[in-house]
């Protein structure tokens, strides 16, 4: 665990402790000394920081790249804001740390999300849907899972927020069971929810801070189609029967609900409308929660989200 997080620091602080690297840039003294300037970031922000030996400036610039996690010792000085003078900066193994340590993360129990995601899924009874979530949903791509981000921006694009925009996408079908489930099959429509997003595994770049698209994911459709791929390897692996097979799989690619947002078929049976219309709440209340929690001064408006096309308005609190 980090002994010290950007949000603590303050000016005259000694530091030693871990940070990921944001951005490097070589800059340039009035005397023409090359210094570092490297953002240094953390779950709870960024902080400028500074080399001034010009010859650690350089070795560093030719050897850290962007994603890299280095313990530094530095002492915290205010210039234009917060800054860090850096003393020493190490890269380290990223398999020694947790990454979901150094970029934004869920602010909810990854653990707690675990268990309902497993009661969930446990939930399901169907002898070949719950074969292919066993099959699937195994210790080690759990953890994978569990730290994985929902997208690089607009909703739920932090470590875990794959997690949880899938649990609360499986909570709101479990719902909608509960009050108009009639004519929908339960456990097709849980599996559909625990499995519409399985491809973002694949489409950003797990172990990267900021979340990059693979090259996978850039050219080869997306979410959409790499999850397809993979359900499809995963049931003929398990004895699935055709037909629900190909409900499972309509689901998969119907679930953006428009062609126009992705879909590359819309929804043509009763789960997967139920499905697209679950994951488009959790999407956009994520997206107007995080501009409302984003929303600094005193107005009463945020400011303009091109994605939601809108500014909200924030009632002041009596």
């Amino acid at each position: 665990m980090k002994s010290q997080w950007v949000k603590t620091l303050r000016p005259g602080l000694e530091v030693a402790t871990y940070f990921g690297i944001i951005s490097l840039n070589i800059g340039k003294t009035k005397n023409g000394a090359k210094f570092l300037k490297v953002r240094l970031g953390d779950k709870t922000g960024t902080v400028e920081g500074r080399v001034w030996d010009s010859a650690l400036a350089e070795d560093l610039y030719q050897t850290l790249v962007l994603g890299d996690v280095v313990i530094v010792q530095g002492i915290v000085t205010e210039f234009n804001g917060l800054q860090l003078n850096l003393d020493t900066c190490t890269k380290v193994d990223k398999e020694h740390v947790e990454l979901n340590d150094f970029r934004p993360c869920t602010d909810k129990d990854i653990t707690k999300m675990l268990e309902k995601f497993q009661l969930q899924m446990d939930s399901v009874t169907t002898p070949p849907l719950k074969s292919l979530l066993d099959a699937i949903f195994d210790t080690d791509f759990l953890v994978d899972f569990s730290r994985a981000t929902a997208a690089r921006t607009i909703h739920h694009a932090y470590g875990g927020g794959l997690l949880e925009h899938t649990l609360e996408v499986m909570d709101y079908c479990s719902k909608i069971c509960e009050i108009q489930g009639e004519a929908i099959n339960r456990d097709l429509l849980v599996t559909g929810a625990a499995l519409h997003d399985i491809g973002k595994m694949w489409e950003y770049d797990q172990e990267c801070l900021s979340f990059n698209h693979t090259e996978e994911g850039r050219l080869l459709g997306g979410h959409v189609i790499l999850g397809y791929d993979f359900l499809r390897r995963k049931i003929a692996m398990v004895n699935f029967p055709g037909k629900l097979a190909t409900q499972l799989l309509h689901m998969i690619l119907s679930h953006h609900g428009l062609k126009e947002w992705g879909a590359v078929e819309e929804p043509h049976t009763v789960e997967a409308m139920a499905l697209h219309y679950a994951d488009l709440m959790s999407a956009r209340i994520n997206q107007v929660s995080q501009l409302v929690k984003s929303h600094r001064g005193t107005e009463c408006w945020t400011s303009f989200d091109r994605y939601l096309g809108r500014s909200l308005y924030v009632p002041e609190n009596d």
